[in-house]
């Protein structure tokens, strides 16, 4: 059993290091979406059983591309990170700010699918969580969705 748990810890430690030095910056924004997308799946799957619905197969596939599209949008982010200094490169322009698109679609992302998690585990154990962290993170994406102004 103790061979497992190291053999698991070295296995995760090279996964995220290899994703932090391929991806450099992005690095630790993926590794925070693909745990949030795992955690949302793990807290849905609790929540369907802990209320007695029927876990459906139709239902799992169309979640699963909703989270490979969630994927697919901070993989746009990143690239727009990248193909937007190099196009303005080539026309000889530049931006007197870099280009975060790809970290706020990830924190985006994270903070939806906390919602999410939160709801899931609300439906599993209503007491479990207060309520001010749903408003809370609500908060915080809308005010990513208003480009940082909190007022709208």
């Amino acid at each position: 059993m103790e061979n497992k748990y190291i053999i698991g810890k070295m296995s995760a430690s090279l996964i995220s290091g290899l994703v932090a030095s391929f991806w450099g910056v992005y690095g630790p924004v993926i590794i925070c979406v693909i745990v949030a997308i795992c955690m949302d799946v793990v807290s849905g799957l609790v929540a369907a059983m802990a209320s007695g619905e029927k876990i459906s197969s139709k239902v799992g596939f169309t979640g699963f591309w909703k989270k490979m599209a969630l994927l697919l949008a901070l993989s746009f982010g990143i690239f727009m990170d990248t193909f937007v200094p190099i196009l303005l490169g080539t026309i000889s322009l530049e931006l007197p700010f870099t280009m975060p698109i790809g970290t706020i679609v990830g924190c985006y992302i994270v903070i939806n699918e906390a919602i999410s998690i939160i709801e899931n585990i609300n439906k599993a154990a209503p007491t479990a969580l207060p309520k001010w962290i749903k408003k809370l993170l609500e908060g915080a994406g809308k005010t990513i969705d208003n480009g940082g102004n909190k007022d709208e």
